[in-house]
C-alpha cells in the first residue's frame, strides 16, 4: 500500500523452546479468539440492525443511537485485539480470517445497497427512513475499511468494482424513474437518490482509484506498533 514494511515479531509458538507453555503463544490465541468473538457479534449484530431498519414499519422501530454505539463497541474490542495480535504477537491465522471478515462485510453492504435501492425506487419512506438508510451503510462501509486497516498490504480496489455496478445499476434507476415513468412525488426524493448516488459513487472511485488517503493512518498505525511491540509483548 504505502511501501512500508513492519518490523512486527516472528509468529510466536504456543511451546517455547525449552518446553514450557509460551505466554506470547498463547496470549497470541486468547487475542485471535476474542477478535474474532467480538467481530462475529458485531458483524451479526449489524445484520440484525439492517434486517430491522429495512424491515415492515411495526418491525423496523430500532433505535439506531444505542444499536450503532453497542455494535461500535463490540467491533472497536475486536478491531483492537485483532490488531495487537497480529503487529505485535505476529498472528499468522487472524489475517486469514479477517480477510474473511472483510469479504463477508462487502457481501452484506452489497446486498443492504441493493435493498435500499428498492425502496428509494419505490419512493414510500419517510426522512427518517433515510437518515437511518445513510447510517447504517456508512456504518457498513466504516466497519470493511477498519478491517482492510488490520492487514497490511491488503488491496481493497477489487472490493470497490461490485459497489461501483450497483452505483450504475442506481443511476439507471434514476433516468427509469424520472425520465421514463415519470414521478409526481416531492422533489425531496429526488435530491435522496442523487445523495445516495453520489455518497456510493464517490466511495467506489476513490477506492478503485487507489489515491492512498488511508495510508497516513495505515502507516500510523505500523508506526506506532513497531516503536512499542516490544514493550507490549512479553519475553516468553
Amino acid at each position: 500500500m504505502n511501501g512500508q514494511k513492519s518490523t512486527s515479531p516472528s509468529p510466536t509458538q504456543p511451546r517455547g523452546s525449552n518446553g514450557h507453555v509460551s505466554q506470547r503463544g498463547m496470549l497470541s490465541v486468547v487475542m485471535s479468539m476474542v477478535s474474532v468473538g467480538t467481530l462475529g457479534v458485531s458483524l451479526l449484530g449489524g445484520v440484525k440492525l439492517a434486517y430491522d431498519i429495512l424491515g415492515p414499519p411495526k418491525e423496523s422501530d430500532v433505535k439506531l443511537f444505542s444499536a450503532v454505539v453497542a455494535l461500535g463497541i463490540a467491533y472497536g474490542v475486536g478491531w483492537f485485539t485483532a490488531m495487537v495480535a497480529i503487529r505485535v504477537y505476529g498472528n499468522l491465522i487472524l489475517p486469514i480470517l479477517i480477510g474473511w471478515f472483510t469479504l463477508a462485510c462487502l457481501v452484506g453492504v452489497c446486498y443492504l445497497y441493493i435493498e435500499i435501492l428498492k425502496r428509494l425506487y419505490d419512493q414510500k419512506y419517510e426522512f427518517m427512513n433515510f437518515v437511518k438508510y445513510v447510517v447504517v451503510m456508512t456504518t457498513g462501509l466504516v466497519a470493511m475499511v477498519g478491517l482492510h486497516l488490520i492487514i497490511e498490504d491488503h488491496n481493497l480496489r477489487p472490493y470497490a468494482i461490485p459497489l461501483l455496478i450497483i452505483s450504475m445499476i442506481q443511476l439507471g434507476l434514476i433516468v427509469d424513474r424520472y425520465v421514463f415513468i415519470g414521478s409526481k412525488s416531492s422533489v425531496y426524493y429526488l435530491f435522496g437518490d442523487l445523495f445516495f448516488l453520489a455518497g456510493m459513487s464517490a466511495f467506489s472511485i476513490f477506492t478503485l482509484a487507489h489515491f492512498g488517503i488511508l495510508n497516513p493512518l495505515r502507516s500510523h498505525f505500523t508506526n506506532y506498533f513497531d516503536r512499542n511491540s516490544v514493550s507490549i509483548r512479553t519475553q516468553d
